[in-house]
């Protein structure tokens, strides 16, 4: 017994001594010390560090606030988003592309940031170009604040273009701005260099299928779903033009490789592509290489008018925060786009004006470059069922560029298979509000 009494007094003096010494370690870290916020991404990349520091920046500054950050590959980010806004355990804070924030909206998970714009930790609306804070809007309320935009623009070989004559009056590489000028370029650049009948140097190639060919329907003025986005019109004429337009550039023209096994991307850094459209994200994979002489400006004019792709990383709030919570996020959220230039170090944009207009970005040229872009950029649409469109859309594409169908045959295709999905969307919609009428 006396045995017993003793390893109970030992027993209880060594929790207390464990308590005591969890009270030490952690007591700076009590729920009264600060808001924690959880923040989830995509950035697995060098712009994952780059987000980092500026995180780390954040708590250091704000000692109230604690932001603990989460990053994850983007092809299954979303869906574990989407989950763990289903079982109510999403983060505070998270990135939502663009195009796909109208699922976000329509599920409830994200808060209008409307009521948090003007105060103490205030931003002016009037810094956010006009296409760009429309984006993120619907029924008059606003579900994110922009954090950049990523145009896709134009990269070019300035070696290659030197050694084809394409250059201005000082002998410098002249990048081209309409049609007829850039199918002259590819056309020079394009090479058998060693005259065994297999070209070696083309003067073109496709990078991101999707984005490169949305980029020329926007030029065409080709629309994708009517203003409701209740009825798909891909298959519009202007639509066909713009995609024979980037199959000519293959079959016609010759001056792009044919898709099937070929590394577009590695064949520009291999020094072997005299142009590529590619996102400015793109950017800081190319500051890695040495050897590589190359440039970037906007895409030219091929089409009807001057557009381009372009998505924006944006910065939401979870919808069902108390108000601690909310301040806390908005704070933070607003403190990286203050910041946002030093993200656009890592290959980004700044969304807001005042910054683009610093010294700060006006030193980093490319970017400056693609930036003249913003004011006519496209994003892709924002619909429900986006990842169905882009399903059939990226489908479309290859057949029409691999030559198995048609532009129109296989935007045709695409489009009576994406109204099907349309009216599935409607029948599922509508039987979930008759359901949610009769609880």
């Amino acid at each position: 017994m006396r045995l017993l009494r003793l390893y109970r007094v030992f027993f209880s003096a060594a929790v207390l001594f464990s308590l005591f010494l969890l009270i030490v370690v952690v007591g700076c870290d009590r729920p009264s010390d600060h808001v924690t916020i959880r923040f989830w991404n995509g950035f697995t990349g060098p712009d994952g560090r780059t987000m980092l520091g500026l995180v780390r920046q954040f708590n250091q500054d704000n000692p109230d606030v604690r932001v603990l950050m989460q990053r994850m590959e983007w092809p299954s980010y979303y869906n574990k988003l989407f989950v763990a806004g289903l079982g109510q355990r999403a983060p505070e804070v998270c990135v939502i592309h663009t195009d796909v924030l109208e699922r976000f909206i329509q599920a409830g998970f994200v808060y209008p940031v409307d009521n948090f714009l003007k105060g103490e930790h205030g931003i002016d609306v009037n810094d956010f170009d006009e296409n760009v804070w429309k984006a993120v809007e619907k029924e008059s309320k606003h579900y994110a604040l922009p954090l950049d935009v990523h145009p896709l623009g134009l990269y070019y070989n300035k070696t290659l273009f030197c050694e084809a004559g394409i250059v201005d009056a000082s002998g410098n590489a002249k990048p081209p701005i309409n049609q007829q000028v850039f199918i002259d370029a590819a056309l020079k650049i394009t090479r058998d260099l060693d005259g065994d009948g297999t070209i070696d140097q083309w003067g073109f190639v496709y990078t991101w299928f999707r984005t490169n060919v949305y980029a020329m329907m926007a030029q065409w003025g080709g629309p994708i779903f009517n203003n409701e986005g209740n009825t798909c019109l891909l298959n519009s004429p202007e639509n066909v033009q713009a995609l024979q337009f980037c199959v000519d550039l293959i079959h016609k023209y010759q001056v792009a490789p044919p898709p099937e096994n070929y590394d577009a991307w590695i064949g520009f850094r291999q020094g072997k592509i005299g142009m590529a459209f590619e996102g400015i994200y793109m950017l800081a994979d190319l500051e890695k290489q040495t050897d590589l002489d190359y440039a970037g400006s906007p895409i030219p004019k091929l089409g009807k008018v001057k557009a381009t792709w372009a998505s924006s990383h944006n910065l939401c709030i979870r919808s069902d925060l108390d108000e601690d919570k909310q301040v806390a996020s908005w704070r933070f959220i607003k403190y990286l786009t203050d910041h946002s230039v030093d993200w656009a170090k890592g290959g980004q944009i700044p969304v807001r004006k005042s910054l683009r207009n610093s010294e700060a970005f006006h030193s980093l040229e490319i970017q400056n470059e693609f930036a003249n872009q913003i004011p006519y950029v496209h994003y892709m649409p924002r619909v429900p069922y986006i990842f169905e469109f882009y399903s059939e859309f990226d489908l479309a594409i290859e057949k029409a560029l691999r030559g198995s169908a048609t532009p129109k045959a296989a935007l045709d295709v695409a489009t009576e298979n994406i109204n099907k999905v349309i009216e599935r969307h409607k029948r599922l919609f509508s039987e979930s509000r008759t359901h949610g009428d009769e609880q």
